[in-house]
């Protein structure tokens, strides 16, 4: 490897002697490669070296080591890592994707995945009919351990098929047949991602220990090897402690990994699993299905004492006053998450007076920092102008460019958070500061306090908490 970078950095690399019988027209062979480089948006960097193609547009490459970095008394083998590579233009996060850490062994699990494509691709649809009919067409729901079709696509493009049950025979998760690939729209990886995040969730949620394995029962088969290769990308290795299976402790690995989370979030969430106050499967579980969202779980972690019982599905009717507790947060983390929803989608044009408008794909990112102490969000966002939920009389609640916004989320609020309102109000001059109430509390809020009023009442609130802690009692307890 150190040898073929040394002449791919001598000179261009398209005439040297290993592309010479590869025709051009090729679209497997070294030849095509070299034409689409030729023609790519973003010049490929001197330390890349063309060794794959991934798709119609893009490249997998090594990355090499620079002359001066190579030492030439030392034979050891390099390990280097494998990215993507576009041809067209793509935005600058998307070039130069990590899809591997070895070269190698990247090669190895690609001719692997695609000699089985085609076996694990018939065995689906082969399978798809039989749940047609055994199913779809009897309008009845499977089991978890009927065995049953999975496909994955982005813009009718399909990027994953599986079939997978829950094995009684090892309290796991099977998965006879597993094929992803990838394509130019979408991330690298990002089949395997989708892929691994259903089965993990699925594993989670049939209550089984979180292994999986994979082929029939009556003849196993080692872990899929562009599974292996995504893992790999992530700093986790599965498939070591068993060919066959992925273990529980690789499963929680892999699930935390594969699960995206703000840096407090992160943080937060491995320390109540370091605690053991909740497993990382549960909390992966509560975000990846979308009961809660980053910010609703980042609120309830940095502001409960109540963790456990609201993550395992809210304390019994019994216990009024915990579970009046529980549902205290549980409907200010709804109302924050409700709002940042609404700054996210940055479509200006509601209320214009324009006979045109224009929906797409209109949605910025929101970012949050919550005080433990008194639940308070700071919320930096690129929303400008009249704030959602506010009183069109009230000129408090107008966010002007790069202003910073405080909410003080309350269902029940009370003298104390109107004080709360009003110092934080002395001490950030420069923000926005508005207290977060339900709309049949906001009767109740002096008018000398800026308030934003959820669309929701109370009861409406507690049905939407009720729905979701419901959605947290399943798997282990």
């Amino acid at each position: 490897m150190v040898e073929a970078l040394q002449i791919f950095q001598s000179s261009d690399y398209s005439e040297h002697t290993f592309t010479e019988g590869l025709a051009n027209s090729d679209p497997t062979g070294f030849g095509w490669i070299v034409d689409v480089l030729e023609d790519a948006v973003d010049p490929i960097p001197r330390n890349l070296i063309p060794i794959m193609r991934i798709d119609e547009s893009s490249v997998a490459c090594a990355v090499g080591l620079f002359e001066d970095e190579i030492d030439a008394d030392d034979n050891a083998e390099y390990a280097l890592k494998v990215v993507r590579w576009h041809v067209g233009r793509v935005p600058e996060q998307y070039q130069g994707e990590l899809l591997d850490v070895d070269a190698f062994m990247f090669l190895e699990s690609a001719y692997k995945a695609i000699d089985k494509r085609e076996e694990n691709k018939n065995s689906v649809m082969k399978l798809a009919a039989k749940y047609q009919a055994d199913f779809i067409a009897n309008g009845s729901r499977p089991k978890s351990t009927d065995l049953r079709p999975v496909q994955l696509a982005c813009q009718n493009v399909i990027i994953g098929l599986a079939t997978l049950y829950q094995d009684q025979f090892f309290d796991g998760l099977r998965v006879p047949a597993y094929t992803t690939c990838q394509v130019p729209h979408l991330a690298a990886n990002e089949g395997d991602r989708a892929m691994t995040a259903m089965l993990l969730c699925d594993a989670f949620q049939n209550g089984g220990t979180m292994e999986v394995r994979f082929g029939p029962h009556y003849g196993e088969k080692s872990v899929p090897p562009s599974l292996m290769s995504y893992a790999r990308s992530l700093g986790v290795e599965i498939g070591y402690e068993d060919e066959f299976a992925i273990t529980p402790r690789e499963a929680r690995q892999l699930f935390l990994a594969v699960t995206p989370m703000p840096d407090d979030l992160e943080g937060r969430s491995m320390d109540v699993i370091d605690r053991g106050v909740i497993s990382p499967e549960r909390l992966c579980f509560s975000l990846m299905s979308g009961i809660w969202s980053a910010v609703e779980l980042d609120y309830i972690l940095a502001t409960s004492s109540k963790v456990a019982t609201i993550m395992n599905g809210g304390s019994s009717t019994e216990m009024r006053r915990a579970r009046l507790s529980e549902l205290e947060t549980c409907r200010s983390a709804i109302m924050s998450g409700m709002l940042i929803k609404r700054l996210d989608n940055n479509d200006h044009a509601a209320g214009m007076n324009e006979n045109v408008r224009v929906f797409e794909d209109g949605t910025d990112k929101s970012t949050w920092s919550i005080s433990e102490e008194d639940g308070v969000l700071a919320i930096a966002t690129s929303w400008e102008g009249r704030l959602h939920w506010a009183n069109p009389a009230d000129d408090r609640a107008d966010l002007e460019p790069e202003q910073g916004l405080i909410i003080v989320p309350r269902s029940l609020p009370t003298a104390a958070d109107f004080t709360l309102v009003s110092t934080l109000k002395s001490e950030y001059p420069s923000m926005t500061i508005a207290l977060l109430t339900t709309s049949d509390m906001a009767a109740l809020v002096p008018p000398e306090t800026p308030l934003l009023t959820c669309p929701l009442r109370m009861g409406e609130i507690d049905q939407e908490a009720e729905r979701r802690l419901s959605s947290l009692r399943v798997g282990r307890t």
